[in-house]
């Protein structure tokens, strides 16, 4: 019988939280919190987010998100704009200055992705991935 702590569940969880505990403490080094770096690398990925966009898909609070993203505009790092569509609403981009913040997320992101694939070969990571996405597609869909 297998153990409760080795069922898929548990291991995706135990995995993302490991990952994430790991990604956060490099990145404090720099001063970079976890909810500044999602932040940030969310907007360079899909510029022009309204606020209750990236609240939504960050998973925040709307109050949370600005007052992360007040602090993140005193750094610099993002800029509000007016939405042309709609006057009450702001859509968010990231600056140049956030370029070497940026670059130090995606290269923390890749080595602590390195480290926890290590030992996995090509094929193995490759059918992980197809794995997850598939139960992403499931989840996604809803359960029967």
């Amino acid at each position: 019988m297998r153990r409760p702590e080795e069922s898929i569940g548990f291991l995706l969880s135990d995995t993302v939280r490991l990952m994430r505990t790991e990604f956060n403490r490099r990145l404090r080094q720099h001063g970079i919190t976890l909810a500044r770096a999602k932040t940030l690398w969310r907007l360079s990925q899909e510029p022009g987010l309204r606020q209750v966009e990236l609240a939504q898909v960050l998973e925040i609070a709307p109050m949370t998100l600005v007052r992360l993203l007040d602090r993140l505009a005193k750094a610099g790092h993002i800029e509000r704009r007016r939405d042309p569509g709609d006057r009450r609403a702001f859509r968010l981009y990231t600056t140049p200055a956030a370029k070497p913040a940026l670059a130090l997320i995606g290269r923390t992101a890749r080595e602590v992705r390195a480290i926890a694939l290590r030992g996995l070969a090509r094929a193995e990571r490759e059918a992980l991935q197809r794995g997850l996405r598939v139960i992403k597609q499931n989840l996604t869909k809803g359960m029967p």
